[in-house]
């Protein structure tokens, strides 16, 4: 639904939380998992927040960055509208240094919002930096498999991993010619 005002359109995404008419995205199961934010404290951010950034993208559509709080601790979430109305929850994490100065403000003068052309991170928007992944999980056609060691850029803000086209299709030449190194034990949860 578009709306002019930021003010209703954030109580247009706040009432689709109060009614559970969201989704999470992979990103944020994975932070759920990994205990770097509670699913309370994204809904919180958006119930009791404000639209901090509006992106418009060609393709993904308009997307808001909203900074909330949970309590006293800053929480930033991003989302979308799907086409039949739903909330997607894109990403939501801490803002915090090197990106953010602040809740509110980035770290550096002149930089520039979500959409800003460097090479940064698709879903928040940190710097991405060139490393080695110690474990990086990678999903060929419902199989996981944990590649160790593989060059990659890491967003320094959420975490994100990014591997180049070439990395991917090594990997793949890999795994479809079974040249593993080992297996090691897995955890698994069942919901039900």
């Amino acid at each position: 639904m578009k709306f002019a005002d930021p003010f209703k359109k954030i109580e247009w995404i706040a009432e689709r939380v109060k009614k559970s008419r969201y989704l999470v995205s992979e990103h944020v199961v994975r932070f759920l998992t990994e205990g770097k934010i509670h699913i309370t404290e994204i809904e919180n951010a958006i119930l009791f927040g404000k639209i901090l950034e509006i992106h418009q993208h060609p393709i993904r559509g308009v997307s808001y960055l909203i900074l909330g709080f949970s309590g006293k601790k800053p929480v930033h979430v991003i989302c979308a509208e799907t086409q039949n109305s739903l909330i997607v929850i894109l990403f939501a994490y801490i803002p915090s240094l090197p990106i953010w100065k602040n809740s509110y403000q980035r770290s550096q003068p002149g930089d520039k919002s979500m959409g800003d052309k460097r090479q940064v991170c698709f879903f928040c928007n940190g710097e991405i930096k060139q490393i080695t992944v110690g474990n990086f999980d990678y999903r060929l056609e419902g199989q996981l498999y944990v590649i160790k060691n593989v060059p990659a850029g890491l967003c320094m803000q959420c975490g994100e991993k990014y591997i180049s086209a070439s990395s991917a299709r090594k990997i793949n030449d890999r795994i479809e010619t079974g040249r593993y190194s080992g297996a090691e034990k897995v955890f698994v949860l069942e919901y039900k």
